[in-house]
């Protein structure tokens, strides 16, 4: 079993408009609503893929329930604490055009010290039946950057896989711990380390650094170009095919779902993230905050190129 952890999960609300005309009326002529968070994405694309998985973190509200329906319709198993708080909603609109949206992310509900130890324990209780634990998103009100490190050490034992996904102070504070697997984006990347990371030689040397720093396997990712892995054995960059993209919502927790499958059924570094990599793409190529299907995502495998950088 795989377990996720989602800090501070969303309901995602997708407005769709011919073009977006600041200050002024505009007219929505689509609408999709999906649940969201990076550990939620990930849940959902790992039970795509076949595995077994169990939700966690945080939920609440109306928007809490919501969540819990599209992973019961999906038949992910999940173990969320009732926070008293509503989950958040993300506000993302895109122009029918293409483009990256425009989003509104609100903070999240405050969490009370009751509901962080109720969450705490009921993860480290978890994990001890699951081959590996996936945090993912951002940390909500109420807790410190240092909770995912905090999880992290809590669950930690050697027989267990430990990814990680967020970003900031958040991310910061968790390579301190060497999880075996995180996945920043360029972007991110090149706020922790103080490097350009936009091209496929920079990714590569951003995961190199941070490999350096203890983590096991970084893959640093980059949008449409593809993604970088290294690993103590070398590094390979994973070059995704040609596809006609129509959000990428999700595409990098579909990337680190695919790597971390990938890994769990015994497929090499290079492999995983071939896996990972069509992944992210069928994600792409879904509308809204909608994730990657199993045959969508086994049909670009065999199209994603693998070199060695």
């Amino acid at each position: 079993m795989i377990l996720t952890v989602t800090l501070n999960p969303s309901v995602d609300r997708t407005l769709f408009v011919a073009r977006l005309s600041p200050h002024e009326t505009n007219r929505v002529t689509k609408t999709e609503t999906d649940a969201g968070g990076k550990g939620v994405n990930a849940a959902r694309v790992l039970k795509e893929l076949g595995q077994e998985v169990c939700a966690a973190g945080f939920l609440g509200g109306g928007p809490g329930a919501f969540v819990r329906s599209v992973l019961d319709r999906e038949g992910v198993s999940h173990s969320f604490v009732e926070v008293g708080g509503d989950t958040r909603l993300n506000v993302l609109i895109e122009e029918e055009s293409g483009g990256p949206p425009t989003t509104l992310n609100e903070r999240g509900p405050e969490i009370r010290n009751e509901e962080w130890e109720a969450l705490r324990a009921s993860v480290v209780a978890v994990s001890k039946e699951a081959r590996a634990v996936v945090f993912g998103g951002s940390v909500p009100p109420g807790l410190p950057p240092s909770a995912i490190e905090e999880l992290l050490r809590a669950v930690r034992r050697d027989s267990l896989l430990v990814a990680v996904d967020c970003e900031g102070d958040a991310l910061r504070l968790a390579i301190d711990e060497r999880p075996d697997i995180i996945k920043p984006n360029g972007s991110e990347a090149s706020a922790l380390l103080g490097l350009s990371v936009s091209t496929p030689s920079e990714a590569a040397e951003a995961a190199r650094r941070l490999l350096d720093m203890g983590v096991g396997s970084p893959i640093v990712s980059i949008g449409a170009l593809g993604a970088v892995v290294a690993t103590m054995d070398g590094a390979w960059f994973a070059k995704p095919p040609r596809i006609e993209a129509r959000s990428t919502i999700g595409s990098g927790d579909s990337l680190l779902a695919g790597y971390v499958c990938g890994v769990l059924d015994g497929l090499s570094p290079a492999e995983s993230l071939r896996l990972g990599t069509a992944a992210g793409a069928a994600t792409a190529m879904t509308s809204g905050a909608e994730i990657g299907r199993r045959d969508t995502i086994r049909s670009l495998v065999g199209r994603v190129t693998i070199e060695n950088v």
